[in-house]
């Protein structure tokens, strides 16, 4: 879009593409913004429609992340790191993402090591006594599921995240 094209007009359309995407879900700023861009209008434009839909309390990326990092943690699906990681592909910064897992990890209560257990749970990776193999395939999945090292620990015992030995 030209900046002739910087219309009331225009902001309307975008605050429109803007509140269209979020009666779906809660977005971030970055996610909206990249959304208006897409669509091919002009950053003056993406400002003012972004300022009017933050003004209406519609957009808020502090109650976004928490909201987000809630709802994550509360699955018992991923750890704190893998929610982190979440928070940030949706533009948040380091700080930012920190800040509302932590919050949301003492909203939920999040124990880790239960939620670890749980995805062990899910995988039919519990209950039993693992293999080597098994217990390190276990660990590489906890930990990449964002669960510390110190809860792997915990959850399987003296496990690695890779197999050694003969035969391995």
């Amino acid at each position: 879009m030209d900046s002739e094209d910087d219309t009331p007009e225009e902001v309307r359309r975008a605050t429109d593409v803007c509140l269209r995407l979020l009666a779906v879900r809660a977005r971030s700023r970055h996610e909206l913004q990249t959304a208006l861009e897409r669509k091919g209008f002009s950053e003056p434009v993406c400002r003012s429609a972004l300022g009017k839909v933050e003004g209406w309390g519609y957009l808020d990326d502090e109650r976004f992340a928490r909201d987000r990092a809630a709802v994550l943690l509360g699955r018992g699906k991923y750890g704190p790191q893998a929610v982190q990681q979440r928070l940030e592909a949706h533009g948040l910064s380091r700080e930012a993402a920190s800040e509302a897992v932590a919050a949301a990890s003492g909203a939920v209560e999040f124990d880790a090591e239960a939620a670890a257990r749980q995805v062990l749970e899910r995988r039919g990776l519990l209950g039993r006594e693992l293999e080597p193999k098994e217990k390190a395939r276990a660990g590489r999945l906890l930990f990449s599921r964002g669960f510390s090292p110190d809860v792997i620990q915990r959850v399987l015992g003296d496990a690695t995240l890779e197999p050694s030995g003969p035969g391995d």
